[in-house]
């Protein structure tokens, strides 16, 4: 795997966007960051933009620890375990461009779990085990295959406060990271190549965690959500034009 200078500093600014918009909103930056990132050089997903936002996640968990709701992320790490396996061989099987295309498609499947209308429908049963245990089973195996983990998480905590939300999901992701990058290195699809390119990506990650301090107290998660959505399906449908 060889990425080049240009490709790296490119995919540093696209990370640093999108730890912005995860640190704000408290999810988003993978969903964000994947389809582009596979767009300058497919090798940057899964590896190496998970080992950079798994930075991400630890330090939004630590920075509103009070917030965490562990009961949901005990739930949802039990759902993700057994999706993080099965998505792994899913990954060992997959050629680059099948890869691509998985991406560009859960991309578009997430922006349906995340859309308003949707969460509003499942509002009465979202809040509960069996879907925390799905939803972290859902979320394990796309972020094995595609570095997109997020959105199933984020519509069972939807109606959540912004801390709560944030702080949760940012647990929940630091715990996953240990069971995901295991998996993904089984898979063949994380060696020290993708590691070094993860590690270049890390800078753009703690400028955006550290411009999201004081944005999040400030910024409105209803506002930015159609943004990031918006976003995330523009570059999610080029890829898939590009791939096909």
């Amino acid at each position: 795997m060889t990425v080049d200078i240009d490709v790296i500093l490119l995919a540093v600014l696209v990370m640093t966007v999108a730890a912005v918009v995860q640190g704000s909103v408290g999810f988003g930056a993978n969903m964000l960051a994947a389809p582009v990132l596979a767009l300058l050089d497919p090798d940057l997903v899964p590896g190496p933009i998970f080992v950079a936002a798994a930075l991400l996640t630890f330090a939004t968990a630590l920075r509103e620890p009070d917030a965490i709701d562990w009961r949901v992320v005990r739930r949802a790490t039990a759902g993700r375990v057994p999706g993080a396996i099965i998505g792994a061989f899913v990954l060992a099987a997959v050629t680059d461009r099948t890869l691509q295309l998985m991406v560009g498609l859960t991309i578009l499947v997430a922006i349906v779990l995340s859309s308003g209308a949707l969460a509003r429908r499942v509002d009465r049963v979202r809040d509960n085990r069996a879907t925390h245990v799905g939803a972290g089973f859902v979320s394990g195996f796309g972020a094995t295959t595609a570095a997109i983990g997020g959105p199933p998480m984020a519509l069972t905590l939807a109606h959540r406060g912004g801390p709560t939300l944030r702080a949760t999901m940012g647990a929940y992701f630091a715990i996953g990271t240990t069971i995901t990058l295991p998996a993904i290195a089984a898979a063949g699809r994380l060696g020290r190549a993708e590691l070094l390119a993860g590690a270049a990506l890390v800078p753009g990650v703690l400028i955006g965690f550290v411009v999201s301090g004081p944005l999040r107290r400030h910024v409105d998660a209803g506002r930015v959500r159609p943004l990031v959505l918006g976003l995330a399906g523009l570059a999610a449908t080029v890829l898939l034009v590009r791939t096909i």
